[in-house]
């Protein structure tokens, strides 16, 4: 009865370099591969049951049939085959030797179109033609040689990474797709034989995990994201990131999910798995940076949007991003427009809870032709539906992830004033907010706040033009069918109903400035702190008299996170670990 806890520590044991001092990330480790082993197959499912010694034999016949279905040939199959291969190829005989090799040999692997999709495509092509050196190009699928497919793929993800560590990522901050740019830094930490590859992948491993530890909250990852879908930007703790938080973190405290509750959009979505088995460990600082909240903090980043290739004039404008972050809620922000392809998530206040949908957030559902032509090369014509097809949502009137062109937003700490300016004839010609139904308190009061307490988190939200509630299932749907229209929020952190009722007995007083809303939305606030924040649409963001100019915000700046293009670093309890991308090295003090 004890073998599979033997052959799991076998197996495990040399690359993990394992000590007393984690032994809660192991108990962690080895409970989501037991869970993975149950799974339906998968590749990362197989890599479970190899793992914990789940039926090997079927798991690596599995892996045969995998090996020789000739649908499977995207960007996430490709990486993970060799993940998969290298991690347990001691375990195969020789027909799936021959079998993994013959995949890169006659397949055709399509590479894919965004980041993530090369990410994964370029690590997994690195790592074939790593084990497979000095073969022609006849013995690859596109031809080229085994060094023309190493020095590709090397380019490519040196081309990235250093992209990513001066400008930042496009497809930024994303519940869903941040796991899949980890899995496979992960991935090529354990098995590039490189030693300035391998360095290269633990920083950004280590880059990923700060940049998410950040704003993370129990596993809710704030602020505002690209790439967000519907169902998760709704009920956050369901995102790819909370697993990674998880394992990583320790955050959420339980395997959240198998809770009915918190049932995953794609639960055969697991490439936690390779982080997982990987060698690669999380700093302790990146981890207290994560589960810290004793003192609240803003953070503010520098990301990009993805490539622009018709309609704009800058190949990729930056991305500001603000984020507000304590013990009991996290308020976070992009500085509004289309930054991201028709699954952008630009605010929203998220508040710590054991309860579903635990978030609040306004958003404008746009849509155009336009949009979609300014990334993809298409004819403008066939997009939408195309889109449509393929995502569900793209052109609906009720959709919760959206970029607008007619979106802009000025946060500062806990407070955030929105402003849509929408133009006549755009789809579509109202404003939706998201409103859980589980608040223990939602109050439409006479002075024209909405009150909403959820647990410790009291949220103050103004509309600035009429609104209508729409009952959708458990949960509200606001809408405020104007095209000047927009929203002040201010949160606060509350212990029991007597701050709450203090908490509304001083907001019921603050002045809401709307002068001249209906030429050009527009508005002053003064915060419960006495700040006065200032903002008319297309202008200039002004706080207490001055200008806040966004454009200087630094790639990274905050109290446990600072960074110039190139040079990132941590700072906590009087200690920093710097990532120099320029030398390739990791300087700790």
């Amino acid at each position: 009865m004890k073998r599979p806890a033997l052959v799991f520590a076998l197996l495990l044991l040399p690359a993990l370099c394992l000590s007393s001092d984690d032994s809660a990330f192991v108990a962690r480790q080895r409970r989501l591969l037991e869970v993975l082993s149950r799974e339906p197959l998968s590749l990362p499912a197989i890599a479970g049951r190899l793992a914990v010694d789940s039926d090997r034999a079927a798991a690596i016949a599995a892996f045969d049939s995998m090996g020789r279905d000739r649908n499977l040939s995207g960007p996430f199959h490709g990486y993970a085959l060799m993940a998969v291969y290298l991690r347990f190829r001691s375990l195969f005989p020789d027909s799936i030797h021959r079998l993994v090799r013959d995949v890169f040999r006659f397949r055709g692997l399509y590479r894919g179109d965004t980041e993530n999709h090369w990410v994964m495509y370029y690590t997994g092509m690195y790592l074939a033609a790593q084990t497979w050196p000095n073969e022609p190009g006849t013995a690859w699928f596109n031809g080229k040689s085994s060094e023309e497919n190493f020095r590709e793929a090397e380019g490519w993800l040196n081309h990235w990474i250093t992209l990513t560590s001066t400008t930042g990522q496009g497809e930024f901050d994303s519940p869903t797709y941040m796991p899949v740019f980890l899995a496979p830094m992960c991935v090529l930490y354990d098995f590039a034989a490189d030693s300035v590859m391998k360095t290269r992948a633990r920083m950004m491993c280590d880059l990923v995990l700060a940049d998410f530890a950040v704003e993370d909250l129990q596993g809710n990852y704030g602020g505002g994201h690209s790439r967000d879908y519907p169902a998760d930007i709704i009920n956050p703790l369901i995102a790819q990131t909370t697993r990674v938080a998880w394992l990583y973190f320790g955050q959420p405290g339980r395997m959240i999910w198998d809770d009915p509750q918190f049932q995953p959009r794609v639960r055969a979505s697991w490439e936690i798995v390779f982080p997982a088995l990987s060698g690669y460990r999380v700093p302790a600082m990146i981890a207290q940076m994560a589960t810290d909240r004793s003192v609240p903090y803003v953070q503010r980043k520098r990301k990009r949007v993805r490539n622009i290739i018709r309609f704009g004039e800058e190949l990729n404008p930056p991305v500001y991003t603000y984020t507000y972050m304590t013990s009991d809620f996290v308020l976070g922000s992009l500085q509004g427009g289309i930054l991201q392809p028709f699954q952008q998530h630009t605010w929203d206040v998220t508040f710590v809870s054991k309860r579903p949908y635990n978030t609040i957030f306004t958003v404008h559902p746009s849509y155009s032709k336009r949009e979609l032509g300014m990334f993809f090369p298409e004819e403008l014509n066939v997009m939408v539906q195309g889109v449509d097809l393929a995502k569900g949502t793209y052109s609906s009137p009720d959709k919760w992830n959206s970029s607008s062109p007619y979106e802009q937003t000025f946060q500062y700490k806990n407070a955030i004033i929105v402003l849509y300016n929408i133009a006549p004839g755009a789809h579509y010609p109202h404003i939706d907010g998201f409103f859980p139904g589980n608040l223990d308190d939602r109050t439409v009061d006479s002075a024209g706040w909405i009150f909403c307490r959820s647990g410790e988190t009291a949220v103050a939200f103004y509309p600035v033009r009429p609104y209508a509630w729409i009952r959708e299932g458990e949960n509200w749907r606001f809408r405020s069918p104007h095209l000047k229209t927009g929203v002040v929020v201010e949160v606060a952190s509350v212990r029991g109903n007597g701050e709450y009722e203090e908490f509304m007995r001083r907001m019921r007083v603050r002045a809401v400035d709307t002068s001249g809303f209906s030429l050009n939305p527009g508005v002053t606030y003064t915060t419960l702190a006495g700040d006065v924040m200032k903002f008319r649409y297309d202008g200039p963001r002004i706080l207490n008299g001055k200008v806040v100019d966004i454009a200087k915000t630094p790639l990274y700046d905050g109290p446990m996170m600072t960074g110039e293009p190139g040079i990132i670093t941590l700072h906590y309890g009087g200690h920093t670990r710097t990532l120099d991308f320029r030398e390739v090295r990791i300087i700790e003090r």
